[in-house]
């Protein structure tokens, strides 16, 4: 199997993987419509993002660079979203700062 092929199928797979999570994450906000169930969500759609940004990699959109930086950003985002999360969870149970 060539290099090509086996990313091809790597990230044909990630994307359903993602897609379902995103799906099952949109399902849980549509239920319990709260603001940290938004943003779980939205940090779940950067594993989607991300299954983008090797797309448009593969296909030629953007050099080697441009991917990494995108790739390490998304990780910023995420990283953020979910500790946005955790403390709007907390803000709303009057838990502790």
């Amino acid at each position: 199997m060539s290099n090509d092929l086996l990313l091809a199928v790597v990230l044909a797979v990630a994307g359903l993987c993602a897609a379902g999570i995103v799906g099952v994450a949109l399902a849980a906000l549509v239920q319990r419509q709260s603001v940290p169930y938004l943003l779980v969500t939205l940090a779940l759609a950067t594993l989607l993002a991300r299954t983008a940004v090797g797309v448009a990699l593969m296909w030629g959109v953007f050099p080697d660079a441009t991917h990494h930086t995108l790739e390490h950003a998304l990780d910023v985002v995420m990283a953020g979203l979910v500790i946005a999360a955790v403390y709007t969870a907390r803000q709303a149970r009057g838990g502790p700062e």
